[in-house]
């Protein structure tokens, strides 16, 4: 979106302060968003086995699985959290939206 940088406390200019920082669209872009660390990473290094975890330290305390005790599959509550952060930003866009059939579905797959 800013193909010659920006200043990263002031994003309308450029380092020095005064120049104009050129701007591309998002849509012209190409942007993608990443929906990264609920809180509650696990960090498995290459080549080793990716079991099962423990704790409930997350940023989301609505994930049922979530225990200092009862060893749990991450990946599990990687879906279950990014699927509460869609419930919340389609329920912030409201009742009389297109996105009304998505949140049933979305209710749907985290209470599962």
């Amino acid at each position: 979106m800013y193909p010659l940088g920006f200043h990263p406390v002031e994003d309308l200019f450029l380092d020095d302060i005064q120049t104009a920082a050129p701007r591309i669209s998002r849509l012209v872009a190409g942007v993608k968003y990443y929906f990264v660390d609920y809180g509650i990473s696990s960090y498995f290094p290459p080549g080793s086995r990716r079991g099962l975890v423990l704790g409930i330290a997350g940023r989301d305390q609505d994930v049922p699985e979530l225990s200092n005790a009862v060893p749990y599959g991450p990946f599990k509550v990687d879906i279950f959290t990014i699927g509460n952060v869609i419930r919340g930003e389609l329920q912030a866009v409201g009742s009389h939206s297109p996105t009304d059939i998505l949140v049933s579905l979305l209710y749907r797959i985290t209470v599962i």
